[in-house]
């Protein structure tokens, strides 16, 4: 049946179509806008996260400049060698952006530690239009002091005599007092003894005959005379170990069976090496004939042997329940030249081993291995860690 078309129904449908365009022109225009929006936004925070990098990257560089102060390029330091005064600065360029990095002192904010310096590090992404994206690091950065080495064996940390002296039983070992890199001696004792009550002459009895020092004048001291109880002695090393812990190698054994240090890590003259070790995981051996250059860290309930013929040069911090085992025999001793630092751990020496005191090696751990690190993050001048700048 033919039905015919009203006359407004034309007018109806174009009503519609441009309803329906308008519409959609509007949600086109709404979703190209929020595009837009969130690719200059994913854009912005890209920036932000790279110039947070930037100014962590500048804060890594002012870490290497305090700690190589020998750089021939090192901005910080005059031509003799010596810190420039503060406060210093420093433009470096990295990727798409740069840093700035500025160094106070005590002379700026006497709050800081006596070696302590506040770096403000500002990393910055240039923009074509509108300001540059900045964010800002702030950090005390400081060095530990010199590691305590009184003497060629040292018991601190209130450590208990008795337990660490008790396997003590050949006559054949020695402690030397003296300063093996000094010819006119420097008065070290054979053995410091810190905080304690104990009766270390009744404890050791004879074998206290094997004990030598010196004194101030170098004249040679025996026995109990070269045994040193100084209650201003370091008690704490744990902050060492710690510190120690953080930067050193884990030569701990993989699977609970003797395991010998690498060769390969053993460091030298020149450049000493941090290792660690976790004796619970199983005992540690450093093998005959070789030779470790630095600092070793023991930890944790174990045996860690030093074969005849082997040698350490530097110190070793047993630093908890730890068991020394220095072995040697006839031609063959075992050494520690440097020192050797006892928390709560125990040491035996057996034949011909022997520690002896070298100023020479522990003054390389000092010098080499007692570097700059942050102390603290702080929020400085008012201004949040990572906080945006004159955005």
């Amino acid at each position: 049946m033919f039905c015919p078309k009203l006359k407004d129904e034309s007018g109806m449908v174009m009503i519609v179509i441009m309803a329906v365009t308008f519409l959609g022109t509007i949600l086109t225009t709404s979703y190209m806008g929020l595009v837009i929006h969130e690719s200059r936004e994913a854009t912005r925070q890209k920036h932000r996260v790279q110039s947070l990098f930037l100014a962590e990257a500048g804060l890594e560089k002012s870490l290497y400049y305090l700690n190589n102060i020998d750089d021939p390029e090192n901005p910080w330091v005059d031509d003799e060698g010596q810190m420039l005064a503060t406060p210093l600065e420093y433009e470096g360029n990295l990727a798409e952006g740069c840093y700035e990095i500025t160094l106070y002192d005590q002379n700026q904010l006497p709050s800081l530690p006596d070696k302590g310096y506040l770096v403000e590090s500002t990393g910055i992404i240039p923009r074509l239009s509108g300001k540059d994206i900045k964010r800002r690091v702030s950090c005390i950065v400081d060095n530990m002091d010199e590691l305590p080495i009184p003497a060629a064996l040292s018991i601190l940390d209130d450590a208990d005599v008795e337990i660490e002296l008790d396997k003590f039983a050949s006559n054949s070992w020695t402690i030397d007092g003296e300063d093996m890199d000094d010819w006119m001696g420097r008065g070290l004792y054979g053995i410091a003894v810190a905080n304690t009550e104990d009766d270390v002459e009744l404890q050791l009895g004879a074998r206290l005959d094997a004990v030598t020092g010196a004194d101030d004048a170098g004249t040679d001291l025996v026995g109990i005379d070269a045994i040193l109880e100084d209650p201003d002695l370091p008690k704490n090393l744990d902050a060492y170990a710690n510190y120690f812990e953080k930067i050193a190698i884990d030569v701990s054994s993989p699977d609970g069976h003797l395991h010998t240090i690498p060769e390969d890590l053993l460091g030298t003259e020149t450049e000493y090496q941090v290792l660690y070790a976790d004796l619970s995981k199983g005992p540690l051996k450093l093998a005959g004939q070789n030779v470790g250059n630095g600092v070793l860290v023991l930890e944790g309930t174990g045996e860690f042997e030093m074969a005849g013929n082997s040698t350490w040069n530097g110190v070793i911090i047993c630093a908890s329940e730890s068991n020394i085992l220095l072995k040697g025999g006839g031609a063959t001793p075992a050494h520690i030249y440097g020192a050797l630092l006892i928390a709560d751990g125990t040491v035996e020496m057996n034949g011909t081993a022997d520690i002896q005191y070298s100023s020479d090696n522990t003054s390389k751990i000092n010098a080499q291995l007692l570097l700059y690190q942050v102390y603290s993050w702080c929020e400085g001048w008012g201004i949040p860690i990572g906080a945006e700048l004159d955005v």
